[in-house]
């Protein structure tokens, strides 16, 4: 098992995924936040929806996974937003060092 994890979530406000993306990575609970503009669509509470969002996937170690979701939570102001973890695995071991020495945990 892995002891890193990739998280993707997404905003259609781009002052909370500023706010967000500054927050996590000055307080080293992520090494890099990847942002990716996207036009979605989803159903929710019997709704057809759509909006411009922002995809971020987050890369860090798993013993910060609930505090990168507390943060998000405080921040962000979808009722139920979307925080999906998976494991990150590589053969390139500088990689995972640099996930070590850019958070902190």
């Amino acid at each position: 098992m892995s002891d890193y994890c990739m998280i993707e979530t997404a905003f259609d406000n781009k002052k909370e995924l500023e706010q967000a993306v500054n927050e996590l990575l000055n307080f080293k609970l992520v090494s890099s936040c990847q942002v990716i503009e996207s036009s979605s669509k989803w159903n929710w509470k019997n709704e057809r929806e759509e909006a411009k969002e922002y995809l971020v996937f987050m890369k860090t170690k798993k013993e910060l996974v609930n505090n990168v979701f507390d943060t998000i939570k405080h921040i962000h102001s979808y009722e139920c937003f979307e925080f999906a973890i998976f494991d990150l695995t590589s053969c390139n071991k500088e990689y995972l060092k640099w996930i070590d020495e850019e958070t902190d945990g």
